[in-house]
């Protein structure tokens, strides 16, 4: 008996997804600090040298063919969602292996052009097999996404994490002694096996399913049907492939840039490649911590904003009220917690990461952290409109304005990687007044940038103050997680405490306002 497969609202899913990710950014969060203690900055440098490399193949790979198939083949039947899912699954078994195969034989060419630490080679041939399970299991993840069965990728994601993180640390304690470049390559060998992990819970899964449902595993298909429905699945998958290369293309020039322009500036390889895994896994890891919030978020904002982009009366004030409420929550998230990384950033970098030398990075960009975080809403936002284009465009301009001021600023002495900090602070205003301009000008609405950023700022200043006067009275350090903790607390009550009261004027304000224009309009 066939029974139906079980699909998951969006509400459910969007929560079950929310708390498999807020799992994951948290175990993830462990693994680095733990990283960044038993390997070191110069081992984490390593590590993302070979990401941003690593991401760009993997973006090859996929052909973009997750997205596209979870959205061709939602809401139809299951026997023709499985005619699909057979044919991606032939064309990501063909891509993963060509592309896995090819970076293997070019890798010293890849390495020596995009990599600016040779010893980084080790770590790169390692986690090259990831590339072809991860874009072979898309055509699971893409199948189950389409059928609304959201708690599957979750499952996934978790076991993948757990995998990941408890054989990394046990392979980075076994090869601790065997030197920085053999203790990154374990790292990438744990990637892999938890990878492997989360494709094996999900291809049982799916033969789970199948057996259920009485359908075939794999449909057969005359040669004219698989070839219509690949070129049906590669039409829509290839924009979105070049749009994922250039920003993969940005984030490795990036990586190359950095430690070249600092052995420009005085440093030797050593020290730069220490440098940058500094900047990048110390740094970046805190200030992307309020990310979960802006992810979460940004999964109900682009489904409501093109819901309100098909209403024809009030679509356009409820996009405004939608918009403007995203932002004005980001806004609330974000500032406090910027705050927070620039108060603590000493006690964080030394308690979680022994890394004290982090701490002024942490500053410089806990900075332009809000802009961050406002540009990623905003960017939810332009997809929602249906304008992938213009996303495009503004991403490549303000990546192309980041890499311009890493290389004049971070190749100054007396900056040095603080050039790359406040490179990448411009990068993101910029990137912020580019999408800022673009929901603007296509929605046609005008947003209350007095509610969304004024309130917060001014209700985070005198609480800021506050904190720091306590801190002050503590003698001016932050001797154990008490006082840290206190600081905080201190800081998140007061801050809360004052948005509310100012809160609560404003909305006063504007009702006594309508009031008295009601009365004026019934005076005549």
């Amino acid at each position: 008996m066939k029974r139906k497969t079980k699909q998951q609202g969006l509400v459910l899913g969007t929560i079950l997804l929310l708390i498999s990710n807020i799992f994951v950014k948290g175990l993830g969060f462990f693994y680095r600090v733990m990283l960044v203690r038993h390997l070191g900055t110069e081992g984490v440098g390593l590590v993302e040298m070979v990401s941003p490399l690593y991401s760009f193949l993997l973006v090859l790979a996929g052909c973009g063919i997750q997205p596209t198939l979870s959205q061709i083949i939602a809401g139809r039947g299951q026997e023709r969602q499985m005619a699909y899912f057979h044919t991606a699954r032939k064309l990501l078994l063909l891509s993963g292996c060509l592309v896995t195969l090819l970076a293997y034989l070019f890798s010293p060419l890849l390495i020596s052009a995009f990599i600016a630490d040779a010893r980084a080679a080790l770590c790169f041939r390692a986690v090259l097999p990831a590339i072809f399970i991860i874009s072979w299991a898309s055509a699971w993840r893409g199948c189950f996404q389409g059928q609304r069965q959201v708690s599957v990728i979750g499952i996934s994601q978790n076991t993948e994490q757990i995998v990941r993180v408890l054989l990394g640390l046990w392979l980075v304690l076994r090869f601790a002694n065997a030197g920085v470049e053999k203790a990154a390559a374990a790292t990438s060998l744990a990637t892999v096996g938890g990878e492997l992990a989360g494709f094996l819970y999900l291809v049982i899964r799916m033969r789970r399913n199948q057996r259920q449902q009485g359908y075939p595993y794999a449909p057969s298909l005359t040669l004219s049907q698989a070839a219509s429905t690949a070129r049906e699945m590669l039409s829509y998958g290839i924009p979105t492939t070049l749009s994922r290369m250039i920003s993969s293309l940005i984030m490795i020039a990036e990586a190359f840039m950095i430690p070249v322009c600092l052995q420009a500036a005085g440093w030797d390889v050593r020290a730069a490649t220490e440098i940058y895994g500094r900047f990048t896994g110390v740094a970046m890891t805190l200030v992307h911590l309020p990310g979960v919030f802006t992810s979460a978020l940004s999964v109900s904002v682009i489904p409501a904003v093109a819901e309100s982009m098909t209403l024809e009366h009030s679509g356009r004030q409820l996009l405004k009220r939608r918009v403007g409420g995203s932002l004005q929550a980001v806004s609330i998230c974000t500032l406090p917690s910027m705050a927070l990384l620039f108060i603590l950033a000493d006690f964080l970098c030394m308690r979680l990461f022994s890394n004290p030398p982090a701490a002024v990075i942490v500053r410089w960009l806990s900075l332009g952290g809000i802009f961050l975080h406002l540009q990623v809403t905003l960017s939810s936002v332009l997809q929602g409109l249906g304008e992938v284009k213009c996303l495009l465009i503004n991403n490549t301009v303000s990546g192309l304005i980041m890499l311009c001021g890493v290389w004049f600023l971070s190749r100054r002495p007396e900056l040095g990687i603080l050039g790359a900090a406040a490179a990448i602070n411009i990068s993101w205003l910029a990137g912020f007044i580019f999408q800022l301009i673009s929901v603007q000008r296509i929605a046609r609405i005008r947003l209350p940038w007095g509610n969304i950023l004024g309130l917060p700022l001014v209700s985070l200043l005198p609480a800021m103050a506050l904190s720091l006067y306590f801190l002050q009275r503590c003698g001016g350090q932050i001797e154990n997680w008490a006082t840290a903790i206190t600081a905080a607390a201190l800081l998140c009550g007061s801050y809360l405490l004052i948005l509310l009261l100012l809160n609560s004027v404003h909305a006063f304000d504007k009702k006594e306002k309508t009031k008295r224009i009601v009365r004026v309009r019934q005076r005549f």
